[in-house]
């Protein structure tokens, strides 16, 4: 393979790793958001509770 080919394979490859890294990244922010929201009203409730 040429070199203008293996630039363009290594750029594509790392472009592809960095979306993998930030969707990966949203679904833990997302995944966590709605764990932290289903354990809120929770904790919320028993605050009243002697």
């Amino acid at each position: 393979m040429n070199d203008t080919l293996d630039r363009w394979v290594q750029r594509v490859t790392l472009a592809a790793m960095v979306t993998l890294a930030a969707a990966l990244l949203a679904v833990g922010v997302a995944l966590y958001a709605s764990d932290s929201e289903a354990h809120a009203p929770a904790a919320n409730a028993m605050q009243g509770v002697p």
